[in-house]
């Protein structure tokens, strides 16, 4: 968990900048989420029965508060969505993941909106690993970099940042604060204990156990990547 971005982001500059990089593997965190759903649940029409009911109860709990949480005005929206509010409100541009995402609303492939992106390569490769696993067939890996790679890690981080907003610039920052506190609240109580009960039915074989410990290794090793380029990248 400990990594020197986290002690180097003290002032409002950085976390824009931060903000700015960190979106991309918060729109990819829900092509993880929806992939898994895919997987796991019926959604298909004409719809058949999932083959494991605790599965799909485990995984549609996540996409609840992950796709439609309150947004703390009294409705509700996609930790996404929270997140790009957050962006405005502090100042961070949000034109590149806004374009990138109308592009994917148009039809366009998501390698060539990518490819298309401002975006640095750190961003692209992140990005690329986790669409890769998303559009794949590998059920136990994409959980494992689901949970071990990214929801596992989330609650232990952010109460770092929290700490300091609390205190600081609490106008500039208050969408980020709600969304934070709501990834404390939801990821750390439910969502990180429902995902390692998931990625434990989904690996019931050594082979799976195997396959999903390399994921993860991979999917750690890309987030540490991510994290080096942002704080490279810090004013």
């Amino acid at each position: 968990m400990e990594h020197p971005l986290y002690q180097a982001m003290s002032a409002p500059e950085h976390i824009v900048c931060f903000l700015q990089h960190h979106v991309w593997a918060v729109w990819d965190f829900m092509s993880l989420l929806k992939a898994l759903q895919r997987n796991l649940t019926g959604i298909a029409v004409p719809w058949v029965p999932p083959t494991d009911p605790l599965a799909a109860r485990l995984i549609n709990s996540i996409v609840l508060g992950e796709e439609s949480d309150e947004d703390g005005y009294g409705g509700y929206c996609s930790h996404f969505e929270m997140y790009r509010q957050a962006m405005v409100q502090a100042g961070a541009d949000s034109g590149p993941i806004d374009r990138f995402v109308l592009q994917l609303r148009t039809g366009i492939p998501w390698q060539e909106a990518l490819n298309a992106a401002p975006v640095p390569p750190f961003v692209r490769r992140f990005v690329s690993f986790s669409l890769s696993l998303a559009t794949g067939t590998d059920v136990p890996a994409l959980a494992a970099a689901f949970t071990l790679g990214r929801e596992d890690l989330i609650p232990a981080m952010f109460p770092k940042l929290l700490e300091e907003l609390a205190t600081k610039h609490p106008e500039r920052f208050d969408r980020l604060r709600h969304y934070l506190q709501r990834h404390v609240d939801i990821d750390g109580g439910e969502h990180g204990p429902a995902a390692l009960m998931l990625l434990d039915r989904l690996c019931p074989s050594e082979a799976d156990r195997a396959r999903a410990e390399a994921t993860a290794l991979e999917a750690l090793r890309v987030r540490h990547e991510l994290w080096d380029g942002i704080l490279a990248d810090l004013p």
